[in-house]
């Protein structure tokens, strides 16, 4: 992995369709993916942001698993 393939906090609240201040509140909270910080800049690696997502799934109620 290069510094190429981070992506900011803007690119990630993006990708997510929320606002960077939803994202920043989520990390104060530990509620967010993994970050890595540089400076004052805050990077979250593809793979860690993937894993995160995957272990936010859920069940749908009433379903039978």
């Amino acid at each position: 992995m290069t510094f190429q393939d981070l992506q900011t906090e803007a690119e990630y609240a993006m990708h997510r369709g929320v606002s960077v201040r939803t994202v920043q509140r989520e990390r104060a909270l530990r509620k967010g993916p993994p970050f890595i910080k540089l400076g004052k800049s805050i990077f979250y690696r593809p793979a860690a942001i993937e894993a995160w997502l995957l272990s936010q799934e859920q069940t749908p109620a009433g379903k039978a698993t």
